[in-house]
């Protein structure tokens, strides 16, 4: 773990340092508060789960910037609409549904395309370069 929390981490493979951690904690306490403040249960989870697709994004996996938007913009537009117009069921159907996996494609073409850094990085270049 590197703990210096302004520094960019060149190496390959999984990261994490302070201010991941600091983000992380945040974010689940951010959940834990609408918790005890009794709000619905997909008010609720937006935080952690949005901290932790930001994590598997950005530490585990590694996609980089130009592919974040892709997934969060729409995210972003799906969760003004739930809570804007007060479906958070349907919110959470199409977030998962139609996001998750949206978001698991976007990871895929990230290590399809070449110059993978993150997780796993070593044998799944291995992989691709044998195709």
């Amino acid at each position: 773990m590197k703990w210096r929390a302004f520094e960019i981490q060149r190496e390959p493979g999984f990261r994490l340092n302070l201010t991941d951690l600091v983000f992380i904690g945040i974010l689940m306490s951010l959940g834990g508060l609408l918790h005890v403040m009794r709000l619905p249960w997909p008010l609720v989870a937006l935080p952690p789960y949005l901290g932790l697709s930001f994590f598997l994004f950005c530490n585990v996996f590694r996609i980089g910037n130009r592919l974040e938007p892709w997934w969060y913009v729409p995210f972003a537009l799906v969760c003004v609409w739930g809570i804007g117009w007060q479906q958070l069921e349907w919110m959470w159907w199409l977030i998962l549904a139609v996001l998750e996996p949206w978001k698991w494609l976007l990871i895929g073409y990230r290590i399809r395309r070449g110059g993978y850094l993150g997780v796993g990085y070593r044998i799944l270049s291995g992989r691709m370069s044998q195709n």
